[in-house]
């Protein structure tokens, strides 16, 4: 029983490490990509007010602002980690392979659409921003933004979650959903990219259940 158990595990680092490997190299692979900021602020939503009124709102609401940097320092890595060492502990196996499937899908899925075609994250298209934001580098990459990894890996471990009945799975799930709103309320993704991530995510748990 520990020998699958094991393989699993093994096919999750995989997984984790392919994404990390892709971020890495990204300046090379991102060069042809087409950035198209121009025709995403023409859509509603995207302009600065609308951006710093939300942002200056939650700061405004010390528990609230507490709350979203908290999730979105969960990040789509502690997401992953947790939804898929849960349902690994309590031995649903199935669920746990489910899992790796529906993280490598949605990574090589992301990666294909990054190469392709980008926008760049709110704090980046509107600097000066009043808020703390990681620097341009592997770890986070100003064009990994539309769909929202953060939201897309978050919308599939809570589905997974979701499902199951005990009250461990559905306070961790609940966790996982404040990630999304986190990332438009701390101006680290547009609102289409939250709406397109979670789209993806729920497309890719659809695949895989």
């Amino acid at each position: 029983m520990l020998k699958p158990r094991i393989k699993l595990l093994l096919e999750f680092l995989a997984v984790y490490a392919g994404w990390t490997i892709y971020g890495v190299v990204y300046p090379l692979i991102g060069h042809w990509s087409i950035n198209y900021n121009g025709l995403l602020l023409k859509l509603p939503g995207t302009s600065r007010h609308f951006v710093l009124t939300l942002l200056l709102w939650t700061k405004g609401h010390h528990i609230i602002y507490v709350l979203m940097r908290t999730a979105y320092r969960t990040g789509f890595t502690w997401a992953m980690v947790l939804t898929f060492g849960y349902v690994l502990l309590v031995g649903d196996v199935l669920r746990a392979r489910k899992l790796v499937l529906g993280y490598a899908t949605a990574f090589t899925l992301l990666a294909v659409i990054f190469a392709v075609a980008n926008v760049n994250a709110p704090h980046y298209v509107y600097p000066g921003l009043p808020e703390r934001y990681a620097p341009n580098g592997w770890q986070a990459r100003p064009q990994f933004v539309l769909p929202s990894p953060h939201c897309t890996i978050a919308t599939i471990s809570f589905l997974a979650l979701w499902r199951r009945r005990e009250w461990p799975a559905r306070m961790l799930a609940l966790w996982i959903a404040l990630i999304p709103p986190a990332t438009v309320l701390l101006a680290e993704h547009w609102i289409w990219d939250a709406v397109t991530g979670i789209l993806l995510g729920f497309l890719v748990h659809r695949y895989i259940r």
